[in-house]
């Protein structure tokens, strides 16, 4: 009899709980979810690898999908300046704008053109239109191939690429384009 109290004092406090029959639509849900859970470790798993693999190797990524060396991209901040005359003391407003659309639009090797800013020339009107770089070669004094390339796919000519550093370059502009008199040239369709 002494068994029989012992036994009701420990279910006192303690009472088992009956299992639930679990139905099958609740057994599928959990499951779902736990095997949502699991793949979603599985792809944090493969894009955690590959952001190691990216910063730890970075001449893998280099490689294109066919297996051939692919070019880094190149980023040239631009800045436009309209000194394109309309008439005496105006100046054409649409031009500059142009300009900057087509440079946007223009594939020159491995170049992407940002551009920062878009304005009027406010002292004077050049006759041909210009690339100052900002960041060519600061040793020699010379304009960078960015400048160039950029200077051959708009129509002007070499001669009129020229390496002028800015003082203040807080924009990180690489390329001033002096838009000149001859403005045709540098949208042929016009």
């Amino acid at each position: 009899m002494s068994k029989n109290k012992k036994r009701a004092k420990v279910y006192r406090y303690y009472r088992r709980k009956r299992k639930k029959k679990v139905g099958l639509r609740t057994y599928l849900s959990s499951k779902l979810v736990e095997i949502c859970i699991v793949l979603l470790v599985l792809l944090l798993l493969i894009f955690g690898f590959s952001f190691y693999r990216k910063l730890s190797w970075p001449e893998a990524s280099e490689f294109g999908a066919s297996g051939k060396v692919q070019k880094k991209l190149i980023f040239a901040r631009a800045q436009i300046l309209n000194g394109c005359p309309k008439s005496e003391g105006s100046l054409r407003e649409d031009v500059a704008q142009k300009v900057a659309e087509r440079l946007k639009r223009m594939k020159v090797d491995n170049i992407v053109y940002q551009i920062v800013e878009i304005g009027n020339l406010k002292d004077s009107s050049p006759k041909e239109s210009l690339i100052l770089d900002r960041l060519g070669d600061q040793k020699r004094q010379t304009p960078s191939e960015v400048a160039f390339l950029t200077a051959e796919a708009l129509g002007i000519r070499p001669r009129n690429v020229i390496f002028k550093k800015l003082k203040d370059n807080y924009q990180g502009i690489s390329l001033t384009i002096v838009i000149g008199q001859d403005w045709k040239i540098l949208l042929p369709s016009t």
